[in-house]
């Protein structure tokens, strides 16, 4: 384990802060406790802890958070015990937040399956969702992209698999509290916190309890989901199989493909050689190609089956089509336009992405695209637990500010309505945007999920809506 001192100006008070997995004391630099030195531990591929200096502490104040709670659940009970250097330290109060001492468990942490999935899937994309989902919202995650840890994604990878291992062989710890407070847990989706005084069957092998007052404990929000890319495969057969319907369905996308040409087509000079990534039916692509006229126009989607769309445009010289995943195929050099409508979603790693497009731009060369914000098809997210994690315009903007200028960010919402929650389905399945959802519909589900949505999401006339969030950003390559 890493120390840090934030504060170290000999104050009578120690404020002692176990961070969660994969932190450093970066963001933790900024906070000034009061009339206290303040101390960050971090980095748990070992427990071993210094605790020397400790004991001329009149006062401990312990906070755990997140996996920071089992980490001190483990460390803290043997400084105190006789005989260990840390006898003589006095820990005033122990306070656990959003964490327990149980890390890798079915009911009492994060479910194995989740905690490896976790673990197997971590990439730089994966890790990036992570983060997105601590924030609050896209303002908060901007803030936080500027103090988020410095840690090498390997070594992240390395403390999962140390602190699984310890878990399984050392005692099992737990809280003992003379007073506290636990809010109820009540989502399923996610383990209970698990804290304060409740015991758990594993502690009656033996285990040394955290000294101190539990203060307060709080629901546990760990990996509620593996962080497991997308399912390209099934993306792309989802999309395949709406091919024949998207075209009539897509409307709001039809529409944001004429705004992006709008935004595109009078400031900005002629293109000669553009790629579109996404292309998908083709709505978009027949614009590009009637208004812009260029010399070369390369066309390309996940789907295969897309190529049959787009195939009476396609002549072999101006207009090509390159079935892949745009996350992985080299675009050709010297391009003058990068662009896509309503594709960038589905991507893993969008910031790797726009670095390969700046590599393929010429110079000056444009990236015009849009997507879909936190808002998009809330409704769904709101009733069934699963969408997109949609990055922010800030985000995105933040992504693209290292290659390129922004010359353009726009977004707007659009409420789209539906005589019934059932047309909103058929909708959805006819576009293939239910490109990542694996979950079947039962009869019981499915009136349950009707039930809810016209009660929530009904207007006076009697139709339901469906919430889509466009986002639209132009950007041009940076030179120097």
């Amino acid at each position: 384990m890493k120390q840090s001192y934030i504060i170290h100006e000999h104050h009578p008070r120690l404020l002692l802060f176990f961070t969660g997995w994969g932190a450093d004391e970066t963001p933790f630099k900024m906070y000034r406790p009061a009339a206290s030195d303040f101390m960050v531990c971090y980095d748990y591929r070992t427990l071993d802890f210094d605790a020397s200096g400790l004991e001329k502490y009149r006062e401990i104040n312990l906070i755990g958070w997140s996996m920071g709670v089992w980490a001190a659940s483990q460390t803290m009970p043997q400084l105190s015990s006789p005989g260990t250097s840390g006898e003589g330290i006095h820990m005033a109060n122990s306070i656990a937040i959003n964490g327990t001492p149980y890390p890798i468990d079915q009911h009492m942490g994060i479910p194995p399956a989740i905690y490896h999935g976790t673990l197997d899937g971590l990439t730089g994309a994966s890790l990036h969702k992570f983060l997105r989902r601590m924030c609050a919202n896209g303002a908060a995650f901007k803030a936080f992209l500027e103090i988020t840890p410095r840690r090498p994604l390997e070594e992240l990878r390395d403390e999962l698999t140390e602190i699984e291992k310890m878990y399984h062989t050392l005692p099992a710890a737990t809280f003992h509290c003379s007073s506290g407070r636990q809010r109820p847990h009540h989502s399923a989706s996610q383990p209970a916190a698990s804290l304060g005084n409740t015991r758990h069957p594993r502690t009656a092998n033996g285990g040394c309890p955290l000294p101190g007052r539990v203060i307060q404990t709080l629901p546990a929000r760990p990996m509620d989901k593996p962080l497991n890319p997308m399912d390209k495969q099934l993306i792309a057969s989802r999309f395949a199989k709406a091919r024949n319907t998207y075209t009539r369905e897509a409307r709001v996308q039809q529409q944001v493909a004429e705004k992006m040409m709008l935004l595109i087509k009078e400031p900005y000079t002629r293109f000669h050689r553009i790629v579109e990534f996404g292309c998908g039916t083709g709505s978009y692509s027949r614009i590009l190609l009637h208004t812009l006229q260029p010399e070369a126009l390369l066309l390309n989607d996940l789907c295969r089956e897309m190529e049959e769309c787009v195939k009476e445009l396609c002549d072999g010289t101006t207009v090509q089509f390159v079935p892949g995943d745009a996350e992985a195929i080299d675009f050709p050099g010297e391009t003058d336009l990068i662009t896509s409508c309503s594709t960038l979603q589905w991507f893993n790693d969008p910031g790797a992405f726009f670095t390969r497009c700046h590599q393929a731009l010429v110079a000056d060369g444009l990236l015009a695209f849009s997507t879909f914000g936190a808002t998009n098809m809330h409704e769904i997210r709101q009733l069934t637990g699963h969408g997109l994690d949609y990055p922010s315009i800030e985000e995105l903007q933040a992504l693209l500010s290292p290659g390129f200028d922004i010359l353009h960010a726009e977004e707007e919402v659009i409420s789209l309505p539906f005589p019934t929650p059932q047309a909103v389905l058929k909708h959805l399945k006819q576009t293939g945007v239910t490109g990542t959802e694996k979950r079947m519909w039962t009869r019981g589900r499915l009136q349950s999920f009707c039930e809810e949505y016209t009660t929530r999401f009904s207007d006076a006339a009697g139709n339901v809506s469906l919430t889509y969030h466009p986002i639209y950003i132009i950007a041009r390559k940076k030179t120097k």
